[in-house]
């Protein structure tokens, strides 16, 4: 009589045991890779705050020596320097409503950035919880590589929990 080999051998054994550990390796490289991506959620929502903040620095004045209304411009030739300063109501109390400069939005940049919810608040969006995990940074800086084109240079960079970032630069000119 015949009798049917009930249990594993060490061949197969081992073979499974090869295939489980490409499988979970695989697996592992998968997960670990994965906050490295950019989540196209963080993605649109980032760009939703930073379009609705970059309308805000198009609405300001260039500078505070600037008078638009009388036609004059600073820095130019037989004109007052530009100031590149923020404005001292902005500076007393750093809040979207006070800044008239783009200066102004120099106040957020390397350690004092802004939470995205208090921004979000301040930018009037809606459902304002959704940017809670964000953080905010602006940083102006004046760029005079031709003395005939200078222009501040506007970096926006949102970032969230995770480290994953997302940055947009403006240039405004000083053509009003």
């Amino acid at each position: 009589m015949w009798r049917a080999n009930a249990g594993l051998s060490l061949l197969e054994y081992v073979i499974g045991l090869a295939i489980l550990a490409i499988v979970l390796v695989g697996a592992g490289l998968f997960f670990v890779s994965q906050p490295r991506q950019l989540d196209p959620v963080f993605q649109f929502r980032a760009v939703s705050l930073a379009e609705a903040l970059a309308e805000q620095v198009l609405a300001v004045q260039y500078d505070d020596n600037n008078n638009p209304q009388a036609q004059v411009r600073c820095g130019l030739p037989d004109t007052e320097a530009c100031d590149n300063s923020p404005t001292p109501a902005a500076q007393a109390n750093p809040v979207l409503g006070n800044f008239s400069v783009v200066d102004d939005f120099h106040l957020w940049c390397d350690d004092n950035a802004i939470t995205g919810d208090a921004l979000a608040a301040q930018l009037a969006l809606t459902q304002q919880q959704l940017y809670v995990r964000y953080t905010v940074e602006t940083c102006v800086t004046l760029e005079t590589d031709d003395a005939g084109t200078a222009f501040k240079k506007v970096l926006i960079a949102i970032a969230d929990q995770n480290g994953a970032d997302v940055s947009f630069t403006l240039h405004r000119y000083n053509i009003r």
